[in-house]
Formats: structure tokens, sequence, C-alpha cells
């Protein structure tokens, strides 16, 4: 790992105390539940039942184009088992496609229908404009304020991947 200049010295950096690091993840963790419930909002009035793992499915598949079974799995940290029956139900309700590629009968793609990505497209839709009421209550400059620091986390987290997580970092080689 290769250190990043901040403009702080590691001691500054280290420096939070127990206190500061529960009442930051505290903070974290409530807006991310504002955000996910605005988020099982849009699902709730479009969704027609479908649950958030059976969304982020879908939602993989449209950023990955079709792919196989196995890697939407890993993917999500989902075991293959529990892949195959949330592409069941997608299957039935024609959100999906499979199908059998190549010589390798037992390998699996998976294509997002039309009718997937129109569901996928109308839910984003409704909870981007629930997240704009949501960040509209914070100024630009208070959007920014917050939005600097979580961008040099992920980013730290991210170089830190092997140690933080090895079997993303793994995957990111093998890719």
């Amino acid at each position: 790992m290769t250190a990043r200049p901040t403009g702080r010295s590691d001691r500054q950096r280290a420096g939070a105390s127990a206190a500061e690091v529960e009442a930051f993840i505290e903070a974290l963790d409530m807006a991310q539940s504002a955000l996910r419930a605005v988020s099982a909002e849009a699902l709730a009035s479009f969704g027609n039942g479908l649950t958030a793992t059976q969304l982020r499915l879908l939602d993989r598949l449209s950023k990955l184009g079709e792919s196989r079974l196995i890697d939407l799995a890993e993917v999500l940290s989902i075991a293959p088992s529990t892949a195959t029956r949330i592409c069941d139900v997608l299957a039935e309700r024609q959100l999906i496609v499979r199908h059998r590629r190549g010589r390798d009968r037992r390998e699996l793609q998976i294509a997002l229908t039309a009718a997937g990505t129109e569901l996928l497209q109308a839910i984003g839709r409704r909870t981007l404009a629930g997240w704009e009421v949501v960040l509209g209550r914070l100024s630009t400059a208070q959007r920014e304020l917050v939005a600097a620091p979580l961008r040099q986390l992920a980013d730290e987290a991210q170089g830190e991947g092997e140690e933080l997580h090895p079997r993303r970092a793994a995957g990111a080689r093998s890719a």
C-alpha cells in the first residue's frame, strides 16, 4: 500500500477517539437509512413485490451487461443457489432472460429484458427524485462539504482493498 498525502500527519489522522468514531458512524448510518427509506418507497411504488435483493441483481445486470449467473452471485455476495432462485422469480416476471451459451451447457447467461430495463429506470427515476428532495434540504456547500471526505474515505479504502476486502481485490486481479 502506498501512502497518500492528505495534508495531515498520521498522528492527526489516527487521533479520533472511540466516541468520535461512534458518533461519525452513527451519523453515516442515519444518513444511509434516510436514503434507503427513499429507495424502499420507490421500490414499493413500482416494484410490484420486488425485493431489494432482486432489485440489486437487476441493477448489477444493467451495469455489467449480459453475465454468467455465477458472476452475478459473486458480485452480489450471495450463494449461487440464491442467485438461481432470484433469477427464477425475475424470469417468471419476464424481467430477465436466461440462456445457455457455448459448448458448456452448464454456463447460464442472464440478460435484462426491455421490461426489466424499464422497471429499473422507473424505480431509478423515482429514487433520484426522492433523494433530490432529501438532499435539497442541504445547501450546495453543505453537500460538497460532506461529499469530499466521503470520497476520500472510499478512495483510501479502495487503496487498502487487499487488506480490507481480500475477495474483492482477488476478483479485480483476475478480471
